[in-house]
Parts: C-alpha cells; sequence; structure tokens
C-alpha cells in the first residue's frame, strides 16, 4: 500500500512530523533509551554471556515496543473519530440554524404578502363604493381595451395583471389617471334636436343648420382618434366651444362651465378649430370674385349710388388688445387713447367688402400705430392685386384716410366743396356705409372682437381671419342679427400728406362727379 498521504487527515502539520519523528527514534534507539538499561541485572561483575544479551535484546523488542507502538496507534484513531465526530455535530448544528433561519424568512414573506393583499382589498373596496357607474363602466372599458391589447403581442397570463393596474390605479408604477368630473348638461340639452332654434341662435349667432354645415366642413379637419384613457371630444362640441367663445366673448372659466371641459382645454380647442377655419374655410368663402361676380357688384353698386365700375368698398378697423411684451410702441393707438383718456393697444383689420357686404379680402395683424394708408401699402391688395393690374378696369372706395391712386377712389378731403364735389362725397359715402355696417355685423355678432382678448398675439391672425369667415358663411345664408347684439364702429380717420398719387385718378374723379350732377344723379341733400 503506498503511502503518500498522512492517514490522520485531522491533525495537524507540526503533530504528524512529531509523531513520524518519534517512529524514526523508536527505530533507531537501544532499549535502555525507553528504562529498561537495569532489566535483569543482578549487580554481577561477571561479563555477561553472548546468548544470554541476544535474548534479553530480543524480549525487550518483542515484549516492549510492540505494545507501545499499539497505544500510540490506538490514540491516534480515537482523536481522529472524536474529530471527525466533532466536525458532524458542527456542520448538523449549522445545518440546523440555516434551515429554522430560511423557515423563519419564508413566514415573514407570507404574513407581509397577505397583510398587503388584505390592505389593498380594503383601498378596492373603498374605491368602488365613491366611484360613479359611468366611471366604473369607463374602467371596464380600458381594462377590456388593455387585456387585448397585450394579449396580441405579450402573454395572455401578463394582460390581466396589466389592465387591473392602469384600471384600479395600482402597478410597479404606481400611477393614477385622474380625471375630474364635469357636468356636460347644457351642451346636451342644446346639442339636442328639440333644442329651440331662436336660443340657438341666440347662443350661436347662427342657426343650427349653419352650424351643422360648418361642423361637417371641419369633420375631417379637427376630429381626434380615441385613445386607450379616454374618448375624444366629438367634432361638434369642438366647433361648439370655439364658435360660442367667440359670439359671446366669455371668460373660458364660462366657457369650460358650459361645455364640462377643463379651462386649457377649452383654450386649445379654440385656437385649432380657429386655425382649422382659417386654413380650410378661406379659401372657399373669402376669395376674390371672378369676373362674373365682378361684373355683378359693379351692376349692383351703381343701381343703387349711381357710380360705375365700383367692385367693393374698403374700411380699417381697430381690435383691442392687452399691452403685448415685444414692440409695445408699435401697438400702442395714439388716437383711441386720446379719445377714450386710456392708454390703448390695438391691432388692425382691413377688409373690401361687395354690395352684399361680403368679405372678399382682408388684411390682418398689423399693429394699431400704423394709419389707414400704411395698412394699404403693406397689404397683397396693393402689393399683388393692383401690382398686376387686377384692379385695372374698378375702383375700390375707401374714406378720406385712403389716398387717391388709379384703382381706390377716396371723397374730396378740401376745405369750402363745390355743390359737384358735396354730392360725390355723399355718393361715395353710401358705399362707404355698406363696408363700415359689414364691419358693425362682425363685431356684433363675434362679441371677442368688442374687448381686449386674451389670446396671445401670434394666434389673433388666426381669431381674427376665423371670425371674418363665420362672417360671411351667415351672410350667404342670410342669417338674420338681433337688434340687441348691434355694435357701432368709430375709428378715427387721418388724412394722408400726399392724398393724391395719381393726375389720371383725380381727373376720372372730378368727370364722375361732374355726371353725377348734372345728369340728376348726385343725392338730394346737398341741393
Amino acid at each position: 500500500m503506498e503511502i503518500s498521504a498522512f492517514p490522520f487527515p485531522y491533525l495537524q502539520d507540526d503533530e504528524c512530523s512529531h509523531f513520524l519523528g518519534l517512529f524514526q527514534d523508536m527505530d533507531s534507539s537501544s532499549p535502555s533509551d525507553f528504562g529498561f538499561e537495569g532489566f535483569g541485572n543482578d549487580n554481577s561483575k561477571k561479563r555477561p554471556r553472548k546468548e544470554d544479551q541476544e535474548e534479553e535484546a530480543g524480549a525487550v523488542n518483542g515484549s516492549s515496543n510492540k505494545p507501545a507502538f499499539g497505544d500510540i496507534l490506538a490514540t491516534l484513531l480515537l482523536l481522529d473519530e472524536e474529530a471527525k465526530h466533532q466536525q458532524e455535530q458542527w456542520d448538523f448544528e449549522s445545518n440546523r440554524e440555516k434551515s429554522l433561519l430560511e423557515a423563519n424568512h419564508r413566514d415573514k414573506v407570507r404574513a407581509m404578502d397577505g397583510y398587503y393583499n388584505q390592505l389593498q382589498g380594503h383601498y378596492n373596496t373603498a374605491e368602488e363604493t365613491d366611484v360613479t357607474p359611468p366611471k366604473r363602466a369607463r374602467r371596464s372599458a380600458v381594462a377590456a381595451a388593455v387585456v387585448s391589447a397585450v394579449a396580441s403581442g405579450e402573454e395572455a397570463t401578463a394582460a390581466p395583471v396589466q389592465a387591473t393596474d392602469i384600471a384600479s390605479g395600482s402597478g410597479t408604477s404606481h400611477r393614477r389617471l385622474w380625471v375630474k368630473e364635469r357636468t356636460t348638461d347644457w351642451w346636451d340639452r342644446v346639442s339636442s334636436p328639440d333644442f329651440p332654434e331662436e336660443e340657438f341662435r341666440r347662443e350661436f349667432r347662427m342657426s343650427k343648420s349653419t352650424f351643422n354645415l360648418i361642423c361637417d366642413e371641419l369633420d375631417a379637419t379637427v376630429t381626434k382618434k380615441n385613445t386607450m384613457l379616454r374618448d375624444a371630444i366629438p367634432a361638434p362640441k369642438r366647433v361648439g366651444v370655439c364658435v360660442w367663445r367667440l359670439a359671446t366673448g366669455a371668460p373660458l372659466r364660462h366657457v369650460s362651465e358650459r361645455f364640462g371641459l377643463g379651462i386649457s382645454t377649452c383654450h386649445k380647442l379654440v385656437i385649432e378649430v380657429c386655425r382649422a377655419i382659417y386654413d380650410v374655410l378661406m379659401p372657399k368663402y373669402l376669395r376674390w370674385p371672378s369676373d362674373s361676380e365682378i361684373r355683378s357688384t359693379k351692376e349692383k353698386f351703381e343701381s343703387v349710388h349711381k357710380i360705375p365700375d365700383v367692385v367693393g368698398s374698403i374700411y380699417t378697423t381697430h381690435i383691442p388688445i392687452i399691452a403685448p411684451k415685444v414692440h409695445v410702441a408699435a401697438y400702442f393707438n395714439k388716437r383711441h387713447t386720446e379719445r377714450n383718456q386710456k392708454t390703448s393697444y390695438s391691432i388692425t383689420v382691413q377688409g373690401v367688402v361687395n354690395a352684399d357686404g361680403i368679405f372678399t379680402d382682408v388684411c390682418i395683424g398689423n399693429p394699431g400705430s400704423l394709419t389707414d394708408d400704411q395698412i394699404l401699402e403693406k397689404s397683397s391688395l396693393a402689393r399683388q392685386r393692383a401690382a398686376r393690374g387686377m384692379l385695372r378696369d374698378g375702383w375700390i372706395v375707401g374714406n378720406a384716410g385712403f389716398p387717391l391712386t388709379d384703382w381706390l377712389l377716396v371723397p374730396y378731403a378740401r376745405q369750402n366743396l363745390t355743390w359737384t364735389q358735396h354730392g360725390f362725397n355723399e355718393n361715395i359715402g353710401g358705399i362707404q356705409k355698406i363696408a363700415i355696417e359689414a364691419f358693425e355685423r362682425l363685431k356684433g355678432r363675434w362679441a371677442c372682437l368688442q374687448k381686449r382678448t386674451e389670446v396671445k398675439l401670434q394666434d389673433l391672425p388666426y381669431v381674427l381671419g376665423a371670425c371674418c369667415v363665420l362672417h360671411n358663411i351667415c351672410e350667404m345664408r342670410n342669417e338674420e342679427m338681433a337688434p340687441e347684439i348691434k355694435f357701432d364702429v368709430f375709428d378715427d380717420v387721418t388724412v394722408p400728406e400726399n392724398n393724391i398719387r395719381s393726375a389720371t385718378a383725380s381727373n376720372k374723379r372730378d368727370q364722375i362727379s361732374h355726371n353725377l350732377l348734372h345728369r340728376g344723379l348726385a343725392g338730394t341733400r346737398t341741393l
């Protein structure tokens, strides 16, 4: 048997070396080293015989060495067994303590899970008692939608858990969808077919048929898709928020109360619908007339006011605004400030109307500090249509705040007018009155233009453009206005320094005024 390793694994290295040294000493030592030097000695000086010495040595080696070596081995084996027994006892104790710790941990986890589930059940029960039936139905719909969405792309077992988390407001993110409950009774009553026509016209400044026409025109643009969290606001309600806000000029909090929506949502809807009207309906309902329409307009103006080749009447009005944060001096209205004794800021709307009071061209957004002729120079009417010769065969009639040009006809502004000039100014005033009355109906129908608006300056042109488009739609459909909503327009007129900019136009104006007087076409108030 190979002795490559020591047979007692629980003895230390120094102990092993000690025992090996002891065995070597036992092999090399004489019997006297173990205390047998006096054994068999009779104190005689007689030399022992050789045979006796061999017998004594054999007795010592046979009877004494063997028992000593056996005792040592037995002791070593006993120590090894005790070490093994002690190590096994330690392992057993450590395993038992570990099992006890794991068992205690599992018991604590089960107890905490049970407590948490019980607490969550109490919360869910309390929520169910407070939730109204519509909200409970909406939560069920959300849960069903989430289950179907998750089941299509993930494991089916995970879907109910996620649906419950979203519907009940719990889950890993611990976020809840909170929606304030608002009443929509007013809108539900107004939008019903049984709502009286007169009351609807009083609220929205138009009939139900006109309102439905606008909704149909804007349906594809303003309609939004439903989401998993809530249903989108219907297109008629979106249009209703915008039209009612423009018609009444009521604060956004009143709009929120009427339609059951948030204040910020109402403001957002007003801007979105106005942009849609500006982009979708303006090219259709506010455009420059065709050749046939121009001929019809000339005939209407000449038959009533006796001035030939008139294609439109132009006027400029001011819309009050809150003082802007940038370029505030440009929007300062000096004339309104002096007249009202109150600091005024405004933005301008310059428009051309036909014989029926329908806008055919508008210029929106210029600062209130500009005069009428300065606004005209910046408009597309002068820079595009007049420059391209589109107004060569017709007149646009303005007041004394505009200059006399080859296409713009204005009254005489000098002192000490002749009878001919008085008669001409009277007829021109009749044409100019059509534009003034159109702007009066515009501001009367849309009360938001009568006071300082809360809309930002960059969004205001879309709101003003939408008002002009809605005005045209109502005029085309012969929507009547109630007398109590009539609004008187008054804008100061500043005569430009160079009010005659074409000698040819001056001669034509003199010829028109001469024909009016000598052909009996002039007004009677100056005679």
